[in-house]
């Protein structure tokens, strides 16, 4: 692993607008109530979002443990846990405590007819009414960013294990992962969280209470993290495979939609809000194949140098820590429009893209320690073309 591989780059950058468009659409939703919800749903965009619901996270969790294996590789010893630590938790403390208030000041306006500003809500309500959602203190959707942090130091005594010499469980992985066996690896987070899900019936976000699908996520991180510490071993059979593995993920998002999302919910074999074991075992069926395709295309046709690549990858993750507070914002003032559904998700998707984007390179020019804030090294990682593999935190 010493040349970049830049379609991990390019499928950070997709997985990350994957969820922004997911999140945009979320308030339109038929069968969820969002942060805002809107009065006027969409049947069809439900069904559209039902495919990506499946696999988005999957894909970013595994990602994220693609760029761990990098920044294992490149940092010895405890200074990967530290480097983890500042990349990961200083932003996740500056967005609870800044960048999320406006998220909430915004619901508590729309849905309980809060009129205060966002300053006196900030200093007076946010941080002294209790945990959301029957008080206002959260991380929102930084949830994902404490769970890799989590997920980063329960995983490094594993990692140190399976990365000494001729470990017996690295070299079964990869004599596994070089057959066709590779396509049952989904059972792991099935296995988790079947078992776990009798003590966390319910997918929290909240850690504490969320054993099983955390189980299921840390499944996808290193899943991640071992095919890219035996990328050079797999790469070239996942690459041979893409069609079987795209073959897969196309015959199983027709059952999921013939069978699940186009049926009323007492005639499905499971749903998002009824999660059987038929449906878990589907969707990630659904979300390895995706991700399996996406890997071989991506190394086989997207694997090309670019250093204005190595700038936007930079850029994704303070784009990610301000997008949702962008949409919510978006949402509050495009909702009361009156329009219907598909016109507003267009445009709460434009204006979080453009907003979230300009955000992303404003704060690209923070100065020294500053930059830790929103996730940025304090210096900024030089974009030429033939950079090396460099971490790539979610």
């Amino acid at each position: 692993m010493t040349d970049r591989l830049y379609y991990v780059d390019r499928l950070r950058i997709f997985a990350f607008a994957i969820l922004i468009f997911y999140h945009s659409a979320a308030a339109f939703f038929t069968d969820m109530n969002w942060l805002l919800h809107s009065g006027k749903t969409s049947t069809i965009l439900s069904l559209i979002m039902d495919f990506p619901r499946a696999w988005r996270l999957a894909l970013l969790f595994f990602v994220s443990g693609m760029g761990a294996a990098f920044s294992f590789r490149s940092t010895a010893g405890l200074a990967f846990l530290r480097k983890r630590t500042i990349r990961l938790l200083v932003p996740l403390l500056f967005a609870m405590a800044v960048l999320v208030v406006p998220q909430v000041w915004y619901e508590r306006m729309y849905e309980n007819g809060y009129d205060g500003s966002l300053l006196t809500f900030w200093l007076t309500r946010y941080f002294t009414e209790g945990r959301y959602p029957t008080g206002n203190f959260t991380w929102a959707h930084m949830w994902f960013v404490a769970y890799l942090l989590v997920m980063s130091v329960i995983c490094y005594p594993i990692f140190l294990y399976l990365c000494r010499p001729a470990n017996p469980i690295a070299a079964w992985f990869e004599r596994t992962a070089k057959s066709a066996w590779i396509y049952l690896f989904f059972l792991l987070p099935l296995a988790l969280n079947l078992a776990l899900s009798p003590f966390f019936p319910k997918e929290t976000n909240a850690l504490y209470n969320d054993g099983a699908w955390f189980a299921v996520w840390a499944s996808w991180f290193g899943l991640g993290f071992l095919v890219a510490r035996h990328h050079g071993a797999l790469i070239g059979t996942i690459i041979a495979r893409r069609f079987v593995s795209a073959a897969i993920a196309l015959a199983t998002t027709a059952i999921l939609y013939l069978f699940a999302w186009l049926l009323p919910p007492e005639q499905a074999f499971g749903t998002y809000a009824q999660e059987t074991p038929l449906f878990k075992a589907a969707i990630f069926m659904l979300a390895w194949s995706m991700i399996l395709t996406l890997v071989g295309f991506g190394a086989r046709h997207f694997n090309r140098p670019d250093a204005r690549l190595v700038t936007v990858n930079r850029l994704v993750f303070p784009l990610y820590i301000i997008h949702q507070t962008v949409i919510v914002g978006a949402l509050y003032y495009i909702l009361p429009l009156d329009l219907p559904a598909m016109p507003s998700f267009l445009m709460v998707s434009a204006v979080t893209f453009v907003v979230s984007s300009l955000f992303a390179i404003a704060v690209d020019f923070l100065p020294g320690r500053a930059r830790l804030l929103v996730g940025l090294d304090v210096k900024p990682r030089a974009t030429t073309a033939d950079g090396r593999i460099a971490d790539t935190v979610s």
